[in-house]
């Protein structure tokens, strides 16, 4: 049974409702420990930092930059780990089950090496879509060649327009590791690209439709996000379990979408 946003979005507030806290101080304990992380990395490279470069004109070895971009790289896979405790929260508190804050450390302990691997995969897919264009782009400026510029730019936007639905047709993928702890990364996007198909457009209009709540929350210096983010991915949460077929396997869940989903 195929959901609306509106009726996903429901489900998602009901869940919700005086749970908020948990979420979001699972938030502020990975991005403390992102942060801290960042901290020690910029204290190792001291001389790599943007200002550092412009202020004081530092001049850096191939070699070391290299070494930069590699140790970057790293920390950005293990810190990807994270989501899966992230998913299991929200999986949890969709389910209705009691939400454990050190399920945030949930992915370190069931392999994380899917997770990584998973990660490394599509971050190389979604770079070879990008890359021709950024390799015409980068030709042309020393040329000064206009068409290849042309070419760069439209280059860019169909590996853009490539990644989008790459990255729609594996959205499922790290929610089916949470799932399944005999699932490898190879088999996850597989069962996830088989999920999405002909609901790629729907998800598509699902992560949009929270655009407008994302741009206020500019207003609040982006402070809003942490409300906003825990309503998003338990929507998402939601959408999972719907194309799962769960959601119809659930009398429970059933009722609850019949509440106040025209509210928003």
């Amino acid at each position: 049974m195929k959901r609306s946003s509106a009726e996903l979005k429901a489900l998602a507030r009901t869940q919700l409702s005086g749970k908020y806290g948990i979420y979001i101080g699972a938030a502020l304990v990975y991005n403390l420990i992102s942060g801290a992380v960042s901290g020690i990395t910029a204290m190792i490279f001291p001389t790599f930092s943007v200002s550092n470069m412009i202020l004081e004109q530092s001049t850096v070895s191939a070699g070391s930059l290299i070494l930069f971009y590699v140790v970057e790289f790293i920390i950005s896979l293990i810190l990807s780990i994270f989501t899966i405790g992230f998913l299991k929260m929200y999986l949890d508190g969709s389910r209705g089950y009691q939400v454990m804050f050190s399920d945030l450390f949930y992915g370190f302990r069931h392999h994380p090496d899917r997770v990584i691997l998973l990660t490394l995969a599509l971050g190389l897919l979604y770079a070879a879509c990008l890359i021709p264009g950024y390799v015409v782009l980068i030709l042309a400026i020393p040329l000064e060649s206009p068409a290849l510029l042309i070419a760069g730019i439209v280059l860019l936007i169909i590996g853009l327009v490539a990644v989008v639905i790459l990255s729609l047709g594996f959205s499922q993928a790290l929610f089916l590791l949470t799932d399944y702890d005999d699932l490898g990364p190879i088999q996850a996007a597989k069962e996830s690209w088989k999920m999405m198909k002909g609901h790629k457009g729907r998800l598509f209009y699902l992560d949009l439709s929270f655009l407008g709540l994302t741009l206020l929350s500019l207003l609040s210096c982006g402070i809003a996000m942490l409300w906003i983010t825990p309503y998003m991915r338990m929507t998402q949460s939601f959408f999972y379990r719907e194309l799962d077929g769960e959601l119809d396997q659930n009398p429970q869940a059933a009722q609850t979408e019949q509440t106040d989903y025209y509210a928003y």
